[in-house]
């Protein structure tokens, strides 16, 4: 039988190794996408993990810093570890847990404590704080935004990405490389891209833009007074290992309050205390309000709300044309406003929600009003308005602790030679009354209201030529009036001052002020007694705004003012006159405890305005040149990366 040979199997070979190479190379490529996959996701997970750190370290330092610059400001910026840059950066790292890292035990659990960690807090806090160095590489330092270091700020990756420097005496150049900085020791020097006002003219605050922030005390871009105090600094993330770098700039703003309306308590907006609301077809507001809380029956033109602690809206309001709900803060609300707006910055804001920043009114109530004898240190003449004053009126001695009409006053002020100089005035020596020759030509003279009340009547248009007979500096340097009294002189006729004033203590009467041109600089009274305000007080403008403040020409410039003082009333009578007001108002109330209506006005019977007869426009500062001498002060610190390419 023959037999027949078959070699179609051979033929197969070809086609089975092709099909098993095919499969190789797809099981090999489903394993390469798995590697990458698992790479992605690992590479996520450490950026989330670099984010979530740098987002709490940031938050710390912001947290941390105004206690800390106070604190050295206390100490006249003496060098002390309490407040250098390396203990608010340690501070900083304990605070926010960076290095904090996955426990051994629940590593033992999940069976990876036995695998190589890319943890990058796995290590100490030690070695975690030496990380972040100047822009230099120097451990616990910062790099200071001062004209020291324009050098390092000329570099390409930091050429025209940081603030304006600011200059500063060589010695506290080198030391605010080791703590923060913050006075007037501190100018602004050269006419950089972003001042937008004369720097010859207002070193000290200048018109600068808003940051680019979601808290709303102005809107980000638009200029607003201030000064920026910064400073610039380096972290390494990942440490040696697993190198980020990445640039910061942390700024504490100094902001001089400049708001239509600010309080640094519960603030109610469109309502008198009495329940009666205010009349809208005669307030108008421009800008922002500003307010530790409030409770906002309408806005009356406002752009912009911003809070610290809370904001309550009776029903749904406009608010710089959007429309704003009484839930505007609840989750998912707020995210949704901002995808309409296109924009974090919204015109209803709290600072708690904002992130890396802080705003704080440096607000010491009533201390503000008060002129201590000295001051023990930087911070104190910091936040004392009566300490700032250039002037100051002292009653020493009275008729009796029944009637408080001063015989004699202690007036200090400022010298044509920088000195302090002092005149005593006394009744029948050298301090003849309106009704005695010379009389009329002093400034300072008694009055009774209502024959019961013992005041002190200023007369601002007599104020220069008085200075100038008594040698005196002029009244662009003796700007700022402190009236009080001193009972050491004379404890038997000399009562003290009752907070709230008593109807026995010592006012003051302001009289003859319509006319504050010769006050080109402005003028600003502080008393913790009450004042009245008599007559017109600062109605007529100046021929033209100051050189180099930014402002338009054609509009009007009334010399700024500002009046801090216990209680302020409106006339001297029972009289329930017109009421017209320009400009802002503020409280010296703090804590979010008491509560403030800002258009609540009393008359000098004590009465109040009503509602009707009061028209306010009010709106912000629109250059360093309309602020007074004397001003309450804010502080905005904000923390922003250097950008890279």
């Amino acid at each position: 039988m023959k037999s027949h040979r078959c070699s179609g199997g051979y033929a197969a070979i070809p086609m089975v190794t092709g099909l098993a190479l095919l499969m190789t190379f797809g099981l090999a490529m489903l394993f390469q996408q798995n590697l990458m996959t698992r790479d992605q996701s690992a590479k996520t997970q450490l950026r989330m993990d670099y984010h979530q750190r740098e987002d709490a370290l940031m938050r710390a330092l912001v947290a941390i810093l105004p206690a800390k610059t106070a604190a050295c400001m206390s100490a006249d910026h003496v060098a002390a570890d309490e407040y250098s840059w390396a203990t608010i950066f340690r501070e900083a790292v304990e605070i926010a847990g960076v290095s904090k890292r996955l426990p051994s035990e629940l590593a033992a659990e999940l069976g990876v404590d036995r695998m190589r960690a890319g943890d990058v807090g796995d290590t100490e806090d030690a070695v975690v704080q030496s990380w972040i160095t100047s822009l230099t590489g120097e451990a616990g330092r910062v790099t200071p935004g001062t004209t020291d270091y324009a050098d390092v700020f000329a570099q390409p990756a930091f050429a025209g990405r940081v603030p304006p420097l600011l200059g500063i005496a060589g010695a506290l150049q080198q030391a605010d490389a080791d703590r923060p900085i913050v006075g007037s020791q501190k100018q602004y020097t050269v006419q950089a891209p972003g001042l937008l006002a004369d720097v010859a003219a207002y070193p000290h605050f200048n018109l600068i833009p808003y940051p680019n922030i979601r808290f709303g005390y102005a809107a980000p871009g638009e200029p607003f007074v201030a000064k920026r105090n910064w400073w610039a600094f380096s972290v390494n993330y990942g440490g040696p290992r697993q190198p980020m770098v990445r640039h910061y700039v942390l700024s504490l703003f100094e902001v001089p309050s400049q708001m239509p309306i600010e309080a640094a308590t519960f603030a109610q907006i469109g309502r008198h205390q009495n329940g009666a609301a205010w009349n809208a077809a005669n307030v108008r507001i421009e800008g922002s309000v500003y307010a530790e809380a409030m409770a906002v029956q309408d806005t009356f033109g406002a752009s912009r709300l911003a809070g610290r602690s809370g904001i309550q809206l009776n029903g749904p309001i406009d608010v710089g044309g959007v429309q704003v709900e009484e839930n505007f803060d609840a989750l998912g609300v707020r995210e949704m406003m901002q995808a309409e707006q296109q924009s974090d910055a919204l015109p209803v804001a709290l600072s708690a929600n904002s992130g890396r920043l802080a705003f704080m009114p440096i607000q010491p109530g009533r201390e503000f009003l008060l002129r201590p004898a000295a001051v023990a240190n930087a911070w104190e003449g910091y936040v004392s308005g009566g300490w700032r004053c250039r002037v100051s009126v002292e009653a020493i001695s009275m008729v009796s602790l029944a009637d408080q009409t001063p015989t004699a006053l202690r007036v200090r002020f400022q010298n044509g030679t920088g000195g302090t100089s002092e005149v005593v005035l006394r009744r029948g020596v050298n301090w003849p009354t309106l009704f005695e020759p010379g009389g009329a030509d002093v400034p300072f003279q008694t009055e009774l209201m209502d024959n019961s009340r013992s005041c002190l009547n200023f007369q601002p248009s007599l104020f220069e030529p008085w200075l100038l007979a008594h040698g005196a500096a002029n009244v662009g340097i003796n700007n700022s009036v402190f009236f009080g009294v001193d009972a050491s002189l004379d404890p038997v006729t000399v009562g003290t001052l009752d907070d709230p004033p008593a109807a026995d203590d010592l006012c003051v009467i302001i009289r003859r002020g319509g006319d504050l041109t010769n006050f080109t600089h402005g003028l600003s009274l502080v008393t913790p007694m009450r004042v009245y305000v008599g007559d017109d007080l600062n109605d007529m403008p100046l021929a033209a705004p100051p050189e180099g403040s930014g402002l338009d020409g054609t509009e009007p410039f009334y010399p700024p003012l500002s009046i801090f003082a216990a209680e302020l009333r409106i006339g001297t009578t029972a009289v329930n006159r017109l009421v017209e007001h320009h400009g802002q108002i503020g409280t010296l109330t703090k804590g979010a405890g008491t509560s403030w209506s800002p258009l609540d006005i009393k008359l000098g019977s004590d009465d109040a305005v009503h509602a009707e007869n009061i028209s306010a426009d009010l709106k912000p500062l629109r250059s360093p040149a309309e602020l007074p001498p004397v001003h309450q002060m804010n502080w905005l610190v904000v923390i922003e990366e250097i950008p890279q390419d």
